[in-house]
């Protein structure tokens, strides 16, 4: 069979919806997407399906919650697309845009989440996957301050908040709360959030909280209950060779803003920044103040 001939255009499409060439000669990855790490079963067998018929049976998990298929040889790429059609298999993207989001569990099975990140990392995929930007851009949602998903490591990273509020009616003085308060509070050098009054009362300090709900997760009899939940935002993180960590620009910001703060970010990232640029590096330039009117 003679080999298959694709332009230099019709390469550059083929890396866009996550096709990219392996340094084998004639030979392509397939780059998938898997919204906030959030795959049914009759998908994944899928998976296994296209790596046996075109990928040598080779599966790679990558670390944004994505599938990779190496070895798939050029002649097989238009089949292979056919393919991907019919199987509900999500195509990936490389090279100047937004990748997949990437979310942590959530409430929906980890005991320490606030929001169903995975849900909501569903809901946002059309928002944030695929848009053009001057180099690469990376979303992620952390379901509690854990920061599972490494929400501050990411151009654009929302870490979820849950506020408390005790009853001290149903409070019986056990303490458990100001203890657990001064251990999170010390790891994170501040003075904790809860101090025990002289009739042995939790007086709670809203200035010093990390907002990780510890506190209600102790108690033995739900005194703590969480007031409101929402979620911080940070902006400007990355790994890679040069790493830096998001600069957090709100609390508390709700759930129904994110897809608005998600389009305004790329948005700014668009014009504040050079190509093959990263948006923390163009933020280094700008007023801080004036970034975050624009993107809240």
């Amino acid at each position: 069979m003679a080999k298959k001939i694709y332009t230099d255009t019709e390469l550059q499409e083929l890396r866009t919806g996550g096709i990219i060439k392996q340094k084998q000669k004639d030979y392509f990855i397939l780059r998938t997407r898997i919204p906030g790490g959030y795959l049914k079963a009759d998908i994944l067998k899928k998976y296994s399906v296209i790596a046996k018929k075109y990928g040598r049976d080779y599966i790679h998990v990558s670390t944004r919650q994505g599938i990779e298929i190496p070895w798939i040889h050029i002649n097989n790429i238009p089949k292979l697309l056919k393919d991907l059609k019919k199987s509900g298999v999500l195509r990936g993207a490389c090279g100047p845009r937004s990748r997949n989001l990437i979310a942590c569990p959530g409430s929906s099975v980890c005991r320490f989440g606030f929001v169903d990140t995975e849900q909501l990392a569903q809901k946002l995929d059309r928002v944030a996957f695929g848009k053009d930007v001057p180099k690469k851009f990376k979303v992620a949602i952390s379901g509690c301050l854990n920061s599972c998903a490494k929400a501050q490591e990411n151009d654009l990273g929302f870490l979820a908040q849950g506020e408390p509020e005790v009853d001290l009616g149903k409070c019986i003085g056990c303490t458990l709360c100001a203890k657990v308060c001064e251990k999170v509070c010390g790891r994170g050098k501040r003075e904790p959030a809860i101090v025990m009054d002289k009739d042995k009362r939790p007086v709670y300090r809203k200035e010093n909280c990390f907002f990780e709900g510890d506190c209600i997760r102790v108690c033995p009899v739900n005194a703590w209950k969480l007031k409101k939940t929402g979620f911080a935002v940070y902006v400007g993180g990355k790994v890679g060779r040069f790493p830096k960590f998001g600069i957090k620009i709100a609390d508390f910001v709700d759930e129904k803003q994110i897809p608005k703060i998600i389009k305004n970010t790329i948005r700014c990232y668009n014009r504040i920044a050079e190509i093959g640029e990263r948006f923390g590096e163009a933020l280094e330039r700008q007023d801080l103040e004036t970034i975050k009117k624009e993107i809240l």
